[in-house]
């Protein structure tokens, strides 16, 4: 069970090496985080397995293409999520059940605003992602079927972000754990019906997102009984602390800055399908094989990102220096073990997983050329994770913002002439180049956050 941490913490990295209530609690945190974050890309994998048996590589390419515009509409809105974390691990440190309460009001309800909205513009959003993906006419008649069906679980994405961001700051990743395994084995497997056994093709994976989401709105609501309790959130619906201008200002000031972040971190992974759509559709169904590898990546590592947001973040609320500290070094030390644990899978395995994914000889014959990147990725990647977890748990969205800005800007001096270099092996070099910036960057900018607490 997560438990505040004390505000009187051993002194530096020597002793917190031998700390092993410390290591039991960031694993204990880390690890069912690690397999909730991880089963999202193994049901891209699933479908990926589904659809690369279809004949052709189009039908890839544009669940590919389909899954880009749906990763960078909704995360888009992950400051749901990540502003939610952390201000309720603020309010959790402080032993603030009601102020808990009413973030994850304040949350649920900008969250259906927002799907809502998504619902209304879907039209123009689909013709504006088609235009600036520019993807061949195949692939973009199968990706608005896609498009169509699976929109209409936007509402039911955006309320879970809410309700993750909420347990998540709390430290209840087995919580965590529970949800996304309804929401992604669901998904999984009525994918496997739709695809495999009913023959629906693209438009059946589109289906089993739309049902596993909506689904998991239920069993996220179940897990709210325990903590905060349904009771308390009605309360605080209808309080007018809930809905004080100071208090909203604040989360939308929050969210604005992890915004203008996400949005920048999903114009750079959305640029990766654009140029590889320059080359054929094989080039953007290898692009989408390497682009779930990275998923699992970046999601198995946010795992430790999860430990810092939860356990720094409510040493932050506690406004103590050396627990804040404790916490960053800790969750940082076992990122690093877990980012030479991936690098090493792949060295082991990465050509046979492809081979497991599709049976298109073309398209495991480019992947394997991109492997080594894949093998390098956790270890340049795992700074740039480790810090957006110790910034999301000290609500520094602007710092988030600012360190973004400066990679997103040399990933784009760097993508064309890499890429016209040495086509998607460059492409996904630039990649690389991307994310070592972002963690060098937020290196920079720690001493400065850490100053806040003096």
């Amino acid at each position: 069970m997560f438990r505040p941490p004390l505000a009187t913490e051993v002194s530096g990295p020597a002793t917190w090496l031998r700390d092993r209530d410390g290591h039991r609690r960031v694993l204990a945190i880390a690890f069912p985080a690690i397999l909730a974050n991880s089963s999202a890309p193994l049901v891209g994998l699933v479908d990926t397995w589904a659809v690369g048996h279809l004949p052709g590589a189009v039908h890839l390419a544009a669940v590919g293409l389909g899954g880009v515009i749906f990763n960078y509409i909704l995360w888009a809105f992950g400051f749901l999520r990540m502003g939610t974390t952390g201000m309720v691990a603020q309010a959790h440190g402080r032993d603030d059940a009601d102020a808990v309460a009413r973030v994850l009001v304040r949350s649920a309800v900008l969250a259906l605003l927002l799907g809502l909205a998504l619902l209304v513009f879907q039209g123009p959003i689909l013709a504006l992602s088609l235009q600036v993906m520019a993807p061949p006419g195949d692939v973009a008649a199968i990706t608005a079927e896609y498009f169509d069906i699976r929109i209409w679980a936007a509402p039911a994405a955006l309320l879970v972000y809410a309700v993750t961001g909420a347990l998540f700051g709390q430290g209840r990743t087995v919580a965590v754990l529970v949800l996304q395994l309804a929401l992604n084995l669901g998904n999984g497997a009525l994918n496997l019906l739709f695809v495999v056994v009913l023959d629906m093709g693209v438009p059946g994976v589109a289906w089993g997102t739309l049902l596993a989401q909506w689904g998991s709105v239920v069993v996220g609501l179940w897990l709210l009984t325990s903590n905060p309790g349904l009771g308390r959130l009605a309360r605080a619906l209808f309080e007018r602390a809930t809905w004080t201008l100071d208090r909203f200002r604040s989360l939308v000031a929050l969210n604005g800055f992890i915004f203008i972040r996400t949005i920048l971190l999903m114009t750079a992974l959305a640029m990766i399908m654009r140029e590889s759509a320059g080359f054929d559709d094989v080039g953007m169904a290898a692009s989408h094989v390497v682009n779930q590898y990275m998923m699992l990546v970046a999601l198995g590592l946010d795992g430790f990102a999860h430990a810092a947001e939860a356990l720094a973040g409510a040493a932050w609320g506690e406004r103590s220096r050396q627990a804040f500290r404790r916490w960053v070094w800790l969750a940082g030390l076992w990122a690093v073990v877990a980012s030479l644990a991936y690098a090493a899978l792949f060295w082991l395995f990465g050509d046979a997983i492809t081979a497991t994914l599709t049976n298109l000889e073309t398209v495991r014959t480019l992947v394997a050329r991109i492997m080594p990147m894949v093998i390098a990725l956790p270890i340049v990647a795992v700074a740039c994770f480790h810090f957006d977890g110790v910034f999301i748990g000290a609500t520094a969205g602007a710092a988030m913002m600012a360190t973004m800005a400066v990679a997103f800007a040399i990933y784009l001096a760097v993508l064309g002439p890499m890429t016209a270099a040495w086509g998607l092996v460059g492409l996904w070099g630039a990649v690389l180049v991307f994310m070592a910036a972002r963690g060098l960057a937020q290196a920079a900018w720690y001493p400065r956050l850490l100053a806040r607490l003096d």
